[in-house]
């Protein structure tokens, strides 16, 4: 019996073949699911062994082909002119910084601003009259 062997399947190594079709799958749309089953490999061994090229060389070789589509657009190719045209841009927004949570003190005071308008106490107050706490805005 042999021994210092590990018993089992032996671990997986991605080559350069198939990371290159992984990315150019990846660019062109397909799904995990629908990569993992041309690969031949479970969708968690793609997303464990790939990540790199679903994420950011997928989005690179997407840009590479616009790039070129665009040259050749810009030298007279008409197929290429009206793929190009045919592209619809997204514009991406900023990304927002998420909003500090307000507690129950803060939505309490904030609440206690202008409560009375829209009630008979409306008229009561002056415009000037602020009220003991001030809302944390």
């Amino acid at each position: 019996m042999r021994k210092n062997t590990k018993a089992g399947r032996p671990a997986f190594k991605a080559t350069a073949v198939q990371r290159r079709l992984v990315t150019n799958a990846a660019a062109s749309g397909m799904s995990h699911q629908e990569i993992s089953i041309a690969l031949g490999v479970s969708r968690n061994t793609l997303e464990k062994y790939f990540e790199k090229e679903i994420s950011t060389a997928a989005l690179r070789r997407r840009m590479e082909v616009m790039d070129a589509m665009a040259r050749t657009a810009l030298k007279g190719n008409v197929a290429a002119q009206k793929a190009f045209l045919a592209q619809t841009p997204t514009l991406a927004a900023p990304p927002v910084a998420p909003e500090k949570p307000v507690g129950k003190k803060e939505q309490a005071n904030a609440a206690a601003v202008g409560a009375q308008a829209g009630t008979e106490w409306a008229d009561l107050l002056d415009d000037k009259v602020t009220p003991i706490r001030r809302a944390t805005q």
